[in-house]
């Protein structure tokens, strides 16, 4: 296999010796492909995550005398800021999701089973390359804005197919080993508790930001009664929702997401005349913090991190009915029957009390993904700036960020107050 000529980026997150890998990953034959050239850029100017750097990766290729373009995304640990390696490194993120991809995701996927995430190619030293998600006219939608009905039933087809899995592997497995199998007990160090943790810095700063911009800002703050009662309960309340990520041993467990913001579901569109089109399928990527926990609780996060407060509320019944339907169409074509693994009653009471967990997690993400793209970019790209926000004074930020920036305030405050209306007042 020759490379006749490239065109690389600068940091040099990919040789010429990884580029033929992922060509014969891909099914090229070296003896019989030449890599005629290959360009790797960053996949935005803005920052699209906080867990790593990303990039797009277009090779051209001859082989028998036809061209191919192929498009791959690239995720690397990053090697311009320390503090979101170091970030990283100390959640596992990146072998976690690794580990998912090579090892638990090769398991569970089912044959016939529409594809509920991007095509994992290969791992590299800190690289991890997928088929490009865009070149198949997938797109990220605007972060800032709320799902409205179409792509919130769409993003709910996928996670109930992607649940599906686990529990499809788990009742063949059963069947074959002649006894209860979960997959927690084969997998269980993979599937550990990631940033959603007691005693994680990242987690620590959220819960502490939160409550000080709670006793500066919310509609509480003159409320001496009230404000000892929400001082007094709410790292009690904040915390237990981590509880609900265990294993439950009332409910139906399978391997969740736990990650479900906006960034994360890439969607596929269809063109109903010249300027309207409609979601038609979805995908999820970003699976660094995966559990082995309730289906709910990805359900509840899913709509409480991507739908405004009033929508969700309004048509909560409405949405965890349509999940429970087609987790009960996509258990149904591989002959399992729903009312022997989740009944409707219990994934209703697990959603309840799933609730909670919905909002405590949506109120740590949100905290950095309601921000401006020009703020979120340049807190991303300052190693320096990056750590102070993430792991050591998140208050100084937020305050600062709700007297600059209404919108943020709103959406901030929204949640906030939400958690002490339900959980700490009520």
């Amino acid at each position: 296999m020759d490379i006749r000529t490239k065109a690389i980026n600068e940091k040099q997150y990919i040789t010429d010796e990884d580029v033929k890998i992922i060509v014969t990953k891909c099914g090229y034959a070296t003896d019989a492909t030449t890599i005629e050239a290959y360009t790797m850029h960053p996949i935005s100017d803005k920052m699209i995550g906080f867990g790593a750097e990303y990039f797009k990766l277009n090779v051209r290729v001859t082989t028998y005398d036809a061209q191919k373009y192929l498009c791959f995304f690239v995720k690397v640990v990053s090697k311009t800021n320390a503090a979101k390696t170091k970030m990283a490194k100390q959640m596992g993120a990146f072998e976690k999701e690794l580990m998912f991809y090579e090892v638990i995701k090769r398991n569970i996927d089912i044959p016939g089973l529409k594809p509920w995430s991007a095509l994992f190619v290969t791992y590299l030293q800190d690289v991890m390359v997928f088929k490009d998600l865009s070149s198949l006219q997938y797109v990220m939608r605007n972060r800032h804005k709320k799902f409205d009905e179409q792509h919130v039933l769409q993003a709910l087809r996928t996670l109930a197919r992607f649940h599906a899995c686990t529990i499809i592997f788990e009742e063949t497995k059963t069947k074959y080993l002649q006894r209860p199998y979960k997959v927690n007990e084969q997998y269980k160090d993979i599937l550990g508790k990631g940033g959603f943790d007691e005693s994680n810095p990242w987690f620590v700063q959220c819960r502490i930001g939160a409550l000080e911009a709670i006793k500066a800002f919310s509609k509480y703050t003159l409320n001496t009664k009230h404000m000892e009662i929400i001082e007094n309960r709410w790292n009690t309340v904040f915390n237990s929702a981590l509880s609900l990520a265990d294993a439950s041993k009332e409910h139906r467990n399978v391997i969740c997401h736990r990650d479900l913001w906006n960034n994360n579901i890439l969607f596929h569109y269809k063109k109903l005349d010249a300027n309207t089109t409609d979601p038609d399928d979805c995908v999820f990527v970003d699976f660094a913090e995966i559990r082995y926990m309730p289906p709910a609780g990805d359900v509840m996060q899913l709509l409480h991190c991507n739908l405004s407060p009033g929508f969700r509320k309004t048509n909560l019944n409405s949405f965890l009915n349509f999940y429970y339907n087609q987790l009960k169409v996509s258990l149904g074509n591989y002959n399992v029957d729903i009312k022997e693994t989740i009944t409707r009653d219990k994934f209703i009471t697990s959603a309840k009390e799933q609730n909670l967990w919905g909002l405590v997690t949506h109120a740590c993400l949100g905290q950095t993904f309601w921000l401006n793209d020009d703020m979120m970019t340049n807190i991303s790209r300052d190693s320096e700036q990056f750590e102070t926000v993430m792991l050591n004074d998140k208050t100084t930020f937020i305050k600062d960020t709700v007297q600059s920036d209404s919108i943020y305030k709103k959406n901030a405050m929204e949640v906030f107050e939400e958690i002490i209306e339900n959980y700490i007042l009520n």
